[in-house]
């Protein structure tokens, strides 16, 4: 099972009741977030994400009842042993997330980008990510730009146009803060709100990744 697999499961619907309000994209995003940041608390994660303070409650349930999180007195949640594991195998491959100030590059006001590991083998033409960004975003309110590196230079597909003859400030940023390597792809979600932003782009992120 692969950490796509893992967070697909808690947010299935249990034991007959009705399915969560967050989506697997989500809970990834909650799951780093506290990872990096812990101990995080639920305000905080509420401050963070698109999610409402009921929907974070039950992700939060979630993630307890699957042994990935524990409290941390009144602090907030850290990560258990199985929750480090957990996180340890999703960021070996997606190492990096960052807001980027890259307005030329996307549609919307703030743009997440997410750096994932050799999989530019994967990237065809960049819809399917787009699409799953407007999916999960909402149309008219959140999109992605994917980039992949090939023979040291970002391009994007599908026509491999290179990015820094048209955005040099733009893919110079991008460089020395994600330090991308041949077959990396950049994943850019892009929103009017940050939060969403950094959703979308784990969701086009997460079109990278078999199940199974």
């Amino acid at each position: 099972m692969t950490w796509k697999d893992e967070f697909i499961r808690l947010s299935e619907p249990a034991d007959g009741r009705v399915a969560p309000a967050f989506k697997p994209h989500q809970a990834a995003v909650a799951h780093v977030m506290i990872g990096r940041e812990q101990p995080l608390g639920r305000y905080e994660l509420c401050d963070k994400m698109s999610i409402g303070e009921g929907s974070a409650r039950t992700l939060l349930k979630r993630l307890t009842e699957a042994d990935y999180i524990e409290p941390e007195g009144k602090q907030g949640q850290r990560l258990t042993t199985s929750g480090q594991r957990l996180f340890d195998e999703m960021i070996r491959d997606v190492p990096i997330g960052l807001m980027l100030d890259v307005k030329q590059l996307v549609m919307y006001e703030y743009a997440f980008a997410n750096l994932v590991k050799n999989k530019a083998s994967v990237v065809t033409d960049g819809v399917r990510q787009r699409d799953e960004a407007i999916i999960q975003g909402g149309y008219g309110k959140a999109g992605a730009s994917t980039i992949v590196q090939k023979s040291v230079r970002l391009v994007m597909p599908p026509d491999d146009f290179h990015i820094l003859l048209a955005y040099e400030a733009e893919t110079l940023l991008i460089i020395e803060s994600l330090r991308p390597e041949d077959n990396d792809v950049v994943i850019i979600g892009s929103a009017d709100d940050p939060n969403l932003a950094r959703e979308v782009s784990m969701a086009a992120v997460m079109t990278l990744f078999d199940e199974g």
